[in-house]
């Protein structure tokens, strides 16, 4: 059960409230309680979940408030409260970075504007946010940090290796091509070397 990421008991209308000990599921993504129509209060271990991403609590109809606790799981980014008729009180969730709340109901219009009054006034003061922001200090940021540096120096070796290459074609003559072109320019190259064949015999006297 350790390794469980999906728990699913929707439409379980008989459950008053859940045992503080699920948050022993250290693998936990998903808990849809959908429809539990007789559920009324929620563990305070929130703060233990250390996977949890997304909880519905669709449809419990009994709900009466969040634990505390929910605004220390900061893995969480998905939040359903709809028809969540009876739900009067919820703690301060500005803090989790990712969260999106889906079906706040009226009765917590006012903590509904409060949250969203404190996002803006964190972005406005540059307050910093977790989740992608801190992959910059994690080891796997500075793994690929490492790559793109090699990377960007292969690749300007590479530049280098092709211009001498490209000055190597350009200049076919550079090294030791300099004797052909002056036997080939000269009018009688092959004369001045001697080697154009023996000399015509003298006259004979008279």
């Amino acid at each position: 059960m350790h390794s469980l990421q999906t728990l699913f008991l929707g439409n379980c209308y008989n459950i008053p409230q859940l045992p503080p000990t699920i948050t022993a599921l250290r693998s936990l993504v998903t808990l849809n309680l959908y429809n539990c129509g007789g559920l009324k209060y929620l563990p305070d271990t929130f703060d233990q979940f250390e996977s949890l991403q997304v909880l519905s609590l669709q449809g419990c109809e009994k709900l009466v408030e969040l634990p505390p606790s929910m605004a220390s799981c900061m893995t969480l980014n998905t939040l359903t409260l709809w028809n969540c008729q009876v739900l009067e009180r919820a703690p301060d969730l500005s803090v989790i970075p990712k969260l999106q709340i889906d079906g706040i109901p009226e009765q917590l219009a006012d903590w509904e504007a409060e949250q969203k009054k404190k996002r803006l006034e964190d972005a406005k003061n540059g307050k910093p946010q977790l989740g992608g922001k801190q992959e910059a200090k994690s080891g796997w940021a500075a793994i690929k940090k490492g790559h793109a540096l090699q990377g960007t120096a292969a690749s300007q070796h590479g530049r280098a290796m092709s211009r001498e290459e490209l000055e190597a074609r350009n200049n076919p003559q550079k090294e030791g091509g300099k004797g052909d072109k002056t036997s080939r320019g000269s009018p009688d190259g092959a004369a001045k070397d001697g080697s154009s064949g023996p000399a015509e015999p003298p006259a004979e006297p008279a």
